[in-house]
């Protein structure tokens, strides 16, 4: 789950309608390739404050299921969907029987049958916001909490993220991708979910040098294993990495300083 070399990717059901392939293919790897159990005990840990130990949770986009046995072993009974068979053959071994196939979008949970539910770097990886939170909606009871951890919510600002993120912006114009506060909130709201706050902000730094990042974007992927990039964008691509080797000393690793943290949101 590193925000390094590999960059700003993390756990996530598949997108909405299809598309697991991807995610099933990296599986495998795909703990290690982003931080491993630490990284997920770190998300775990932030999480936890926010829940009651007494109510079951769900993990929606339960991915490979780390996360979600970091809070098991924190105390909570975790249950956990996601649209990946290659994600969940992972989660199975960690989660058992708690786990099963859904699309965030399409949730296979009655109405009103949850009380608190997470995700953890889900919203950027392609399933519809809109249709996420109206189900998050549906599923939830009244005052039920849904728990956020965003993969980008606040960019970096350094000289490598400048780069990137004006990459991000031209690959995807419509925000489709983005996962912050303030896209997020009110998409949220008017499915009955208010937004309040950020919150258990834990700092982050990594190091990457912009020759590291180049590599890592160059082969025609971005953030997600799942965000392809059209061909017809492999330009663009190809643009932000000579960018980034145009940097001076591109080989030298620059202190990336980042910050996760969660979003809580809340049915009225």
């Amino acid at each position: 789950m590193s925000r390094g070399a590999a960059t700003d990717t993390g756990p996530a059901a598949a997108p909405a309608g299809g598309g697991t392939a991807a995610f099933d293919a990296i599986a495998p790897t795909y703990d290690a390739s982003r931080g491993g159990t630490a990284r997920a005990a770190g998300f775990a840990g932030q999480l936890a404050p926010l829940l009651d130990p007494a109510k079951p949770v769900l993990d929606i986009g339960v991915g490979t299921g780390i996360v979600a046995a970091e809070l098991t072993a924190l105390g909570h009974r975790v249950h956990g969907v996601d649209l990946s068979p290659g994600m969940l053959a992972q989660a199975r071994d960690r989660l058992g029987a708690r786990v099963a196939v859904g699309d965030a979008g399409r949730l296979p949970v009655r109405t009103g049958a949850v009380a608190q539910a997470v995700s953890t770097w889900l919203l950027h990886a392609g399933p519809d916001p809109r249709a996420v939170f109206a189900e998050v909606a549906r599923v939830l009871r009244p005052g039920g909490r849904y728990l956020v951890i965003p993969a980008r919510g606040m960019r970096p600002a350094d000289d490598i993220g400048r780069i990137v993120g004006e990459l991000e912006d031209r690959l995807d114009p419509d925000g489709t991708r983005q996962d912050s506060p303030g896209l997020l909130a009110p998409l949220a709201a008017a499915h009955g979910l208010r937004y309040e706050g950020a919150r258990s902000e834990r700092p982050a730094v990594f190091h990457v040098s912009p020759e590291g990042m180049a590599r890592s974007i160059a082969d025609g992927r971005l953030f997600t294993g799942a965000w392809q990039v059209r061909p017809e964008d492999l330009d663009l691509v190809a643009e932000a990495c000579a960018r980034l080797r145009a940097l001076p000393e591109p080989g030298r690793l620059r202190v990336r300083e980042m910050a996760d943290f969660v979003m809580v949101f809340r049915k009225a």
